[in-house]
Protein backbone atom coordinates (compact mmCIF):
# COMPACT_ATOMS: atom_id res chain seq x y z
CA UNK A 1 0.00 0.00 0.00
CA UNK A 2 0.70 3.56 -0.99
CA UNK A 3 0.59 6.74 0.76
CA UNK A 4 1.33 10.40 -0.10
CA UNK A 5 1.05 13.74 1.05
CA UNK A 6 2.76 17.25 0.21
CA UNK A 7 3.81 18.40 3.73
CA UNK A 8 5.89 21.92 4.41
CA UNK A 9 9.34 21.92 5.69
CA UNK A 10 11.04 24.43 8.28
CA UNK A 11 11.08 27.63 6.89
CA UNK A 12 14.51 29.11 6.71
CA UNK A 13 15.13 32.92 6.77
CA UNK A 14 18.40 34.61 6.11
CA UNK A 15 19.07 38.50 5.27
CA UNK A 16 15.53 39.06 5.33
CA UNK A 17 14.54 36.40 2.79
CA UNK A 18 12.43 33.07 4.02
CA UNK A 19 12.70 30.09 2.50
CA UNK A 20 9.59 27.77 2.46
CA UNK A 21 10.71 23.71 1.35
CA UNK A 22 7.43 22.03 0.21
CA UNK A 23 8.44 18.29 -0.06
CA UNK A 24 5.94 14.79 -0.92
CA UNK A 25 6.04 12.70 1.30
CA UNK A 26 5.77 8.51 0.14
CA UNK A 27 4.93 6.07 2.55
CA UNK A 28 4.88 2.41 1.37
CA UNK A 29 4.22 -1.13 3.09
CA UNK A 30 4.13 -4.47 2.21
CA UNK A 31 2.75 -7.69 4.43
CA UNK A 32 3.55 -11.20 2.93
CA UNK A 33 3.50 -14.36 4.71
CA UNK A 34 7.14 -13.89 6.62
CA UNK A 35 6.43 -10.33 7.64
CA UNK A 36 6.09 -7.00 6.81
CA UNK A 37 8.24 -4.47 5.15
CA UNK A 38 8.07 -0.33 5.13
CA UNK A 39 9.66 2.34 3.61
CA UNK A 40 9.46 6.31 3.24
CA UNK A 41 10.93 8.82 0.43
CA UNK A 42 10.73 12.63 1.21
CA UNK A 43 11.11 14.29 -1.79
CA UNK A 44 11.69 17.63 -2.92
CA UNK A 45 8.41 19.52 -4.95
CA UNK A 46 8.79 23.13 -4.46
CA UNK A 47 10.56 26.02 -2.54
CA UNK A 48 8.01 29.47 -1.57
CA UNK A 49 10.82 32.62 -1.30
CA UNK A 50 9.01 35.18 0.98
CA UNK A 51 10.89 39.06 0.53
CA UNK A 52 9.36 42.19 1.48
CA UNK A 53 9.54 42.99 -2.17
CA UNK A 54 7.15 39.93 -3.07
CA UNK A 55 6.72 35.94 -2.59
CA UNK A 56 7.49 33.72 -5.33
CA UNK A 57 7.32 29.68 -5.79
CA UNK A 58 9.28 27.47 -7.96
CA UNK A 59 8.98 24.04 -8.92
CA UNK A 60 12.40 22.04 -8.14
CA UNK A 61 12.73 22.22 -12.12
CA UNK A 62 12.75 25.92 -11.82
CA UNK A 63 9.85 26.66 -13.31
CA UNK A 64 7.92 29.14 -11.43
CA UNK A 65 4.66 28.44 -10.08
CA UNK A 66 1.56 30.92 -8.89
CA UNK A 67 1.12 30.90 -5.02
CA UNK A 68 -2.31 30.44 -5.21
CA UNK A 69 -1.87 27.14 -7.13
CA UNK A 70 0.86 25.87 -4.46
CA UNK A 71 -1.37 26.69 -1.64
CA UNK A 72 -4.63 24.34 -3.80
CA UNK A 73 -1.80 21.64 -3.37
CA UNK A 74 -0.57 22.20 0.00
CA UNK A 75 -3.47 24.14 1.88
CA UNK A 76 -0.95 24.13 5.24
CA UNK A 77 1.18 26.76 3.52
CA UNK A 78 -1.25 29.52 3.93
CA UNK A 79 -0.46 29.06 7.42
CA UNK A 80 2.79 29.21 7.23
CA UNK A 81 2.59 32.04 5.23
CA UNK A 82 0.34 34.32 7.35
CA UNK A 83 2.93 33.03 10.41
CA UNK A 84 5.41 34.68 8.49
CA UNK A 85 3.67 38.32 7.13
CA UNK A 86 2.72 38.18 10.64
CA UNK A 87 5.74 38.37 12.36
Amino acid sequence: MEKKAIAIGNPVSVSGLTIIPVVQVSLNSWRGRRGASYFGIKQPMAVVVVSPAANRAFRITGEEVSIDQLQQEAPELTGVLEGIRGS
